[in-house]
């Protein structure tokens, strides 16, 4: 699948949509647990993608497409329960850095299912991603050595949370390829939601789940831009899959929202800048410079 323009322009403008959609939750995991945060947000941001698609087209969703919706929302629905559980189990620091396979497992799963054969320098960027994911896990004072990190039971989560998102872009690029529009977001998020609340009820958190939403309420600003940005960020991605392979758009996804993360934490949480930290952006910022200049 050859990348255009319009493919690469998608593919930056929801890479810094994303990156800046975690920097939102980062500041709000202050109020919210990021376990209920993660519940509330594809639930406020399902009507909001509906009434994007609504002015766009009629609604619709051919009948084709609606296997790999469910798939994919299926997937989802238990990536976000692990990827929860995992923050529960482990610090953040330790379990963020091994999103950065998602690229690597992406192009594979797009190489195998879909036909995109990636090119050297597309592998190549991504490995670089995780090089510097890598350089942020060494240093970021939660690794342990290999054998303990490997038998943390939040890392086995998270390496299938990885897994599972990089299967998640491929079946949503099968959607759009068999003509999925405007309202395949909104029905995908409103799926993931429901699911949520299901899992929310079996565990019994129902009720602690909606208090959750009170400290949101309380920062209508700062809570409406982050359910915003992020269904920008989800509809832009949508967009991208009709322009561009599945392994790019995670290279660029996933390098420049941990570059962000590293700056934002600097220049706006006020977090400690070290030079393994500025190796890392560097890294991170060759690998997606190597996808993008070499396409």
């Amino acid at each position: 699948m050859p990348i255009t323009g319009i493919g690469l322009a998608f593919a930056l403008v929801g890479a810094l949509c994303w990156a800046l959609f975690d920097a939102l939750r980062k500041r709000l995991a202050r109020e919210v647990s990021p376990v209920y945060l993660g519940l509330l947000l594809p639930l406020a941001q399902a009507p909001l993608l509906a009434l994007w698609a609504a002015t766009r087209e009629p609604f619709g969703l051919p009948l084709g497409c609606l296997p790999y919706l469910g798939a994919s929302a299926l997937l989802n629905g238990i990536a976000v329960v692990l990827f929860l559980d995992a923050l529960r189990l482990a610090p953040m620091s330790l379990l963020i850095p091994l999103l950065s396979f998602t690229p690597v497992l992406a192009t594979t799963l797009a190489w195998i299912f879909r036909g995109q054969a990636p090119g050297a320098a597309q592998y190549a960027g991504a490995l670089l991603v995780v090089l510097g994911a890598g350089v942020l896990w060494l240093g970021s004072g939660a690794w342990g050595g290999l054998g303990a990190t490997c038998r943390e039971p939040a890392v086995r989560r998270m390496a299938v949370v990885a897994l599972l998102w990089s299967g998640t872009s491929v079946l949503d690029q099968t959607a759009v390829s068999l003509g999925a529009g405007s309202w395949y977001a909104p029905v995908v998020t409103a799926v993931v939601a429901l699911l949520m609340l299901v899992w929310a009820g079996l565990r019994g958190q129902l009720r602690a789940f909606f208090q959750a939403a009170k400290p949101l309420a309380a920062r209508p600003l700062l809570a409406g831009l982050a359910v915003g940005i992020g269904a920008a960020a989800l509809a832009v991605q949508i967009e991208a899959f009709r322009w561009a392979p599945v392994g790019f758009i995670e290279v660029v996804k996933r390098g420049t929202g941990m570059a962000s993360a590293v700056l934002v934490g600097r220049y706006v949480f006020g977090e400690p800048l070290n030079g393994r930290k500025v190796a890392a952006v560097g890294l991170l910022t060759l690998g997606v410079a190597l996808v993008v200049g070499l396409r």
